[in-house]
């Protein structure tokens, strides 16, 4: 059965002409991952967990993203948020069960994943078509 996120990647590969319209049609998108492109610090926070693979804790996340992309607040509130839209996973360390850990959900590293696929296809064609 295909998703819903599926069927708008579909029809936005078919759609964009350039990385402008990849991007805008991306970030204008309303469906059950659009939590990640909200704003630059959701789309940071996301790319953040993703890169760690499920070992992003709170401390880790505001020391690493500057100040001037996301406030520990605001930090913190992405991050509660995502979990309540199962975006991102929450799990206790092993070590220490005070320090939670952040993970993305399979949904939201699949909408990753997609997204930097369609990305790289669209700057290929428009590195082939600048030759």
């Amino acid at each position: 059965m295909t998703s819903k996120t599926e069927i708008i990647f579909d029809s936005i590969v078919g759609k964009p002409k350039g990385l402008f319209d990849f991007l805008a049609t991306t970030f204008a998108s309303s469906h059950s991952t659009s939590f990640i492109y909200n704003t630059k610090a959701h789309f940071i926070i996301t790319l953040y967990i993703k890169e760690q693979s499920g070992y992003a804790h709170f401390e880790a996340i505001c020391k690493d993203i500057p100040n001037n992309i996301a406030s520990r607040g605001t930090i913190q509130s992405i991050l509660d948020m995502g979990v309540k839209l199962n975006i991102f996973t929450k799990l206790a360390y092993p070590n220490d069960k005070r320090v939670k850990l952040y993970n993305l959900s399979e949904k939201a590293s699949v909408e990753v994943d997609k997204f930097f696929e369609n990305f790289l296809k669209i700057s290929k064609k428009l590195d082939l078509n600048s030759k």
